[in-house]
């Protein structure tokens, strides 16, 4: 009960009067002093045990109707949903076994009220009862007493009132414990919502760790792929261009060997969008500027969109700068833009939204891979055909494409998803069919100031040497590749097809080497395992990786180290000898 309000056991209890208060089974929830002391009986002997249980018929007489008439008013009581006075009941006493037990002759004068709730449901009866007793031996030898009757009467209607009156507050704080009752339904509702909110996200939790898990295991496959891939693509590039280089320009089968280069090419794009998917490409921080990147790609966008699509650009200023790659910042954008613009193939709107964003600890959790912080978004949106969730569970997969054979290879998408990865940021996919999808990036934000512009690539001239190259290269083809390719620029190359035999040769105080140039991923000791061993022998060797994809065996997170010359596969004579001249003359 809230502090103030009536205690109702206690007034129960003051209660001169005989009462009983029943439950609609007519099981005792209450009961007076006053009732106990009349009936010989003790409070705990009979609250919470039925009526007639604790009050049945003298068994020794044998015409007692005092359960029958007893419960004969109670029902009428309850079907006319009023009180019911009895007539004068005989109905004997159980007396406990300390008053020497069996049954006392008693008469009483009842009277049962029911009460119902605030829903029009029986809540309690009232069996409010005076012992007459002595009045009928008193009338039975013929003593007048009704003035006395009449008092007995006066006094029962009296209490009948005051009963009457407890019912009504008893009502009202049954209409009270019923407000109660709809809060705490309310709350539940509330409660129930939340957990099911929780459930929600938990669900679309394991399915993004789901998802990740899928990406990340076809990343590995298409890293170790592309890796073996380079290495042939080397042979098929520098072989051709090679051929080509040697040969005179009427050649019969000159042109077909600019087919085989060109395929070469391709193939080699390929392999970087997949090692871009993977997260072994090789990165150039710089800080930078997004909304010149942005406004660069526009510029470009202007010459190539149709006239059916409207560009709009909603650069967020101030911006903060990030930390990427320009180049692959460009890529990311590109392909998302081509995939916009392909996506409305009757013309529409794309829209290229920046702005600053903090990613709370809220999101974080309904979002896996997110760290709470500063971050730039970039978003490309279009309003074409969209995406049904099937397509979206698949969109970042390498080769899964929803375009016609030959018009895309599937691999823009996950590009954009291996890049931001790389960059430290998150890529989310909105979409619905028929409305368009929007497409953001998340990249950190930094404080650093931007970097300056690299300067143009000079045309120089074929870099030629005399030095001589310690190569290993446990690729027979791209070993034999090498030595051909360095042999014509004029390099004198000591070729081994692995670690231990180049150890071997380095040990040897009569070899003389100029450079060290190795594959990173060999069996048995890596690259750079075998430049640290190298080192201990020879200190001032250089040494210049080379490998298919970039591991973090000399990378950190895809960031070169410092003081780490490193080519990329597939090797091209130019590509090669340029890096070779840049560690040699450095």
């Amino acid at each position: 009960m809230q502090e103030g309000s009536p205690n109702y056991l206690q007034i129960l209890d003051a209660v001169p009067g005989c009462y009983l208060i029943l439950d609609p089974e007519l099981r005792i929830i209450a009961v007076t002093n006053a009732y106990l002391k009349a009936t010989m009986t003790n409070r705990s002997e009979i609250v919470g045990r039925k009526l007639f249980e604790v009050f049945p018929d003298n068994p020794d007489d044998v015409g007692a109707e005092g359960v029958a008439n007893l419960r004969a008013s109670i029902d009428r009581a309850i079907r006319l949903r009023k009180p019911d006075p009895m007539p004068v009941q005989k109905y004997d006493i159980r007396k406990p076994d300390s008053e020497g037990g069996g049954f006392e002759v008693r008469y009483w004068s009842p009277i049962n009220t029911p009460v119902y709730g605030p829903s029009n449901e029986l809540a309690y009866v009232i069996h409010a009862v005076e012992d007459v007793t002595t009045f009928v031996r008193l009338k039975a030898e013929g003593v007048e007493a009704a003035r006395d009757t009449e008092a007995l009467r006066s006094e029962a209607g009296r209490m009948e009132a005051e009963i009457l009156r407890r019912a009504h507050e008893v009502q009202v704080v049954n209409r009270e414990l019923m407000t109660l009752k709809e809060e705490l339904e309310q709350r539940v509702e509330a409660r129930t919502a939340e957990l099911r909110h929780a459930m929600e996200t938990l669900e679309n939790t394991e399915e993004q760790l789901r998802q990740s898990q899928r990406l990340e295991a076809i990343g590995r496959l298409a890293g170790g792929v592309s890796h073996d891939f380079n290495n042939l693509l080397s042979v098929i590039l520098s072989y051709s261009e090679m051929i080509l280089e040697e040969s005179p320009p009427a050649l019969p089968y000159r042109n077909e060997l600019e087919q085989v280069k060109k395929a070469a090419l391709r193939a080699a794009d390929l392999t970087k969008q997949l090692l871009a998917f993977s997260r072994r490409q090789l990165l150039d921080l710089k800080v930078l500027e997004p909304n010149v990147v942005v406004n660069n790609i526009a510029q470009i966008l202007e010459r190539t969109l149709g006239e059916d699509i409207e560009l709009r650009l909603q650069l967020g200023r101030p911006l903060s700068r990030i930390k990427a790659d320009q180049g692959h910042l460009e890529q990311v954008l590109m392909n998302l833009v081509v995939n916009a613009r392909d996506a409305m193939p009757k013309g529409g709107r794309l829209t290229i939204e920046t702005k600053n964003v903090y990613l709370d600890e809220e999101y974080a959790k309904e979002h896996l891979g997110v760290t709470p912080g500063d971050y730039v978004m970039l978003a490309v949106s279009d309003t074409g055909l969209g995406m049904d969730k099937a397509t979206q569970a698949r969109a970042f997969e390498p080769f899964f494409t929803t375009k016609a054979r030959g018009k895309g290879t599937g691999l823009g998408l996950s590009t954009v998803f291996g890049i931001v990865k790389q960059l430290g940021g998150n890529v989310w996919l909105y979409s619905e069919v028929g409305t368009g999808t929007s497409i953001r990036i998340y990249l950190p934000a930094t404080l650093g100031q931007p970097d300056a512009a690299a300067s143009p690539t000079r045309d120089l001239p074929k870099a030629r040497g005399h030095e001589v190259i310690l190569l290993v290269e446990d690729d027979e083809m791209v070993r034999r590749l090498v030595v051909a390719m360095l042999g014509k620029a004029g390099y004198q190359v000591q070729a081994v097809n692995g670690p231990n035999e180049a150890l071997r040769l380095v040990a040897d105080p009569a070899r003389n080497f100029d450079l060290l140039l190795t594959d990173v991923i060999m069996p048995g000791l890596n690259g750079r395992e075998l430049a640290d061993r190298v080192r201990t022998q020879r200190p001032k060797l250089p040494v210049l990786f080379m490998s298919g994809y970039t591991d973090d065996v000399i990378l950190h997170h895809g960031v070169l180290e410092a003081g780490v010359a490193f080519v990329q596969k597939p090797l091209t004579p130019e590509l090669l000898f340029r890096k070779i001249r840049d560690v040699l003359d450095a």
